[in-house]
């Protein structure tokens, strides 16, 4: 990295974060625009482009995650990238299994193809799951036509970072496996890039329910509130849940409930009605979370005993 790259990479962020001081071997401080406290306590290197905030604990690995989360200028991301180059694929490691990328036959639903296997993905999604162009574009909707997962629907998850973190198919046709999920560990935190912690949030099961809440929405690809986000609901001090889980997940997340309970955040039960978010729709759902009822430590002495 020439002395001219790292100086164009610093007068970006000091022309978004205001002007830095300067330490040793590439370090910079700035002021954090997550917590905004009066001193320059987000510290940037410029050479390994990691970054972290001494007092929120705001961090990354990348200069264009620290623009993409503080809303920098679009225009800097490809110049930030021409200087450092591609990061290469991610590596997420459970049990030795590792996710490298989204099947390799995946493709976007966003770009139009004339063949049979896109026209069913295409319809699959917007008559039966109900999707419209700005969620396909919005969650990178795709398909696979060919390969391990051939004929399904992939809904990729990508962390705060904008790394690929989960994906998970849906068969679009009607055959006897109807799912099919990469053979990693779920305690991540389900669509994490398109989370405000400074607000509400709901808690789901599946991904096209999430994409049907729309709004600070976390999908669980499963039943259970996982340590992951259960820890960064504490971090960020998240000042309400709304859960949205059918009868067996709430039974499964009952010790979650009442950790969160006994950290002072409020926790609603939001009515489903023997339907799934899915099914019910973004007006529907939006009114049942509005409508949600708070849960009391009665309310979860009462449920354990009916259990």
């Amino acid at each position: 990295m020439t002395t001219s790259q790292t100086q164009t990479v610093l007068t970006i962020l000091d022309n978004h974060l205001g002007r830095s001081t300067t330490h040793k071997n590439g370090e910079h401080s700035f002021s954090c625009p997550f917590c905004n406290h009066y001193k320059k306590k987000l510290q940037v290197n410029l050479l390994t482009q990691k970054w972290h905030c001494w007092v929120c604990n705001a961090k990354g690995q990348t200069i264009n995650s620290l623009l993409r989360k503080s809303n920098g200028p679009s225009h800097a991301y490809p110049k930030v990238r021409e200087i450092y180059g591609e990061s290469g694929p991610i590596l997420i490691t459970k049990s030795n299994r590792t996710l490298h990328s989204l099947p390799e036959d995946f493709s976007p639903l966003y770009v139009k193809r004339n063949t049979p296997d896109y026209r069913n993905a295409l319809y699959y999604v917007s008559k039966v799951r109900g999707l419209n162009a700005i969620d396909i574009l919005r969650y990178q909707v795709g398909y696979c036509e060919s390969g391990p997962y051939a004929g399904m629907i992939i809904v990729p998850s990508y962390d705060a970072e904008g790394s690929l973190n989960y994906y998970v198919g849906r068969s679009y046709y009607d055959t006897a496996i109807k799912h099919k999920n990469p053979p990693i560990s779920k305690d991540i935190i389900g669509f994490d890039s398109q989370i405000n912690w400074n607000q509400p949030i709901t808690i789901v099961e599946g991904a096209f329910d999430a994409i049907a809440v729309k709004r600070n929405v976390i999908p669980l690809f499963g039943k259970k509130i996982l340590p992951t986000l259960r820890s960064k609901i504490l971090h960020h001090k998240v000042p309400r849940i709304n859960l949205a889980l059918d009868a067996d997940a709430y039974k499964d997340s009952l010790v979650e409930i009442e950790y969160f309970l006994n950290n002072n955040i409020e926790v609603y039960y939001v009515e489903l009605n023997a339907k799934d978010p899915n099914e019910m729709g973004y007006e529907a759902m939006i009114s049942a979370i509005n409508t949600a009822r708070k849960i009391t430590f009665f309310d979860l002495i009462q449920y354990k005993i009916n259990i």
